[in-house]
């Protein structure tokens, strides 16, 4: 059987095309720069050079696919131009839907964030059904919520799509930049001394890449055509998380509290500065709120329906810290 994959030089979609290519699956890979260090090497995966914003490359390389999964997306915060997530996350989600609708595929695994409910309410965890309750804080959010509206089009079209709303990612993997859990485990490794913002009761969910993995692999095979699934792990705050890791490291790092307006502050002075003097932006002030935002969720739909089985957060967190 085969697959067509996009995004298998990033975090999720290259485990998961390894993943495939371990289950025989024949994987069809698109990449955009082959000569890329990060290309999943297996004898079932096959290159296909390509580029989601290019239709043509994108219904070559999906030709004879039973199933498509889509992980690519343009991810980096620090970009202003509007235009680079939105010729990736939305135009190209759009070729991808096209060619898969067009070759008439069994079904398309959508790999979303879950980003785009916006925060949680409260203490109360977010759910599938639940609206966004506040404005985008940035164009990825913006850009990855209007590809689901792009997803949904073709699904009252008839093309079997399955959304999977993934958490804040970690575990052993390649280094990128979406990447941000491992590197903050990483920092309270190698440091003496750790500097953060002190809103540190915002809380988030924490998703292992293998279960992402999974997920993907049980959307795939389940007799389920069209729904939407949040895949997450379990629900933590940074002050416990930090000290979750220090104690699984054994490190001594001191964290150091600054204040969050303070910071808010000093970020917009020194990005004006740099972007004067021709240098690029530190995170931005929205990116920093996006970060400290509480987004608890819950992932019993997908448990229920998908036979989903999430790995706790401390199993997760020492295999990670084992291999880094």
């Amino acid at each position: 059987m085969r697959v067509f994959l996009t995004g298998a030089t990033g975090y999720v979609g290259h485990q998961l095309a390894l993943e495939l290519a371990n289950k025989n699956f024949t994987v069809h890979a698109l990449i955009r720069n082959i000569e890329s260090r990060n290309i999943p090497v297996h004898t079932n995966i096959k290159v296909f050079e390509g580029d989601i914003c290019n239709y043509s490359s994108i219904r070559r390389a999906m030709k004879k696919c039973d199933f498509v999964f889509h992980t690519a997306a343009y991810t980096n915060l620090k970009c202003r131009n509007i235009d680079n997530f939105f010729n990736t996350n939305v135009f190209g989600t759009e070729n991808v839907l096209k060619a898969a609708y067009m070759l008439d595929v069994k079904k398309v695994i959508y790999t979303s964030t879950l980003s785009v409910f916006g925060p949680s309410y409260k203490s109360i965890p977010i759910e599938e059904a639940q609206p966004r309750l506040a404005s985008f804080t940035n164009d990825y959010e913006l850009t990855k919520s209007m590809s689901e509206e792009k997803v949904m089009e073709y699904t009252k079209k008839g093309l079997p799509c399955i959304i999977l709303n993934v958490t804040r990612v970690y575990g052993p993997g390649l280094k990128t930049f979406s990447n941000g859990v491992n590197r903050l485990i990483s920092m309270i490794i190698k440091n003496n001394i750790l500097l953060v913002p002190n809103n540190l009761k915002a809380a988030s969910n924490y998703v292992f890449i293998g279960d992402v993995v999974d997920a993907h692999v049980l959307a795939m095979e389940s007799d389920i055509k069209n729904a939407k699934y949040i895949i997450g792990g379990e629900n933590i705050d940074y002050e416990n998380l930090f000290q979750k890791i220090k104690i699984i490291t054994k490190s001594s790092t001191k964290i150091v509290k600054i204040n969050f307006s303070l910071v808010k502050t000093g970020l917009t002075i020194l990005n004006a500065f740099r972007n004067l003097v021709g240098k690029s932006s530190l995170i931005s002030v929205n990116m920093l709120q996006s970060l400290f935002m509480n987004r608890i969720s819950t992932s019993k739909k997908a448990i229920s329906e998908l036979k989903y089985m999430p790995t706790s957060l401390q199993i997760g967190l020492m295999e990670t810290i084992n291999q880094l």
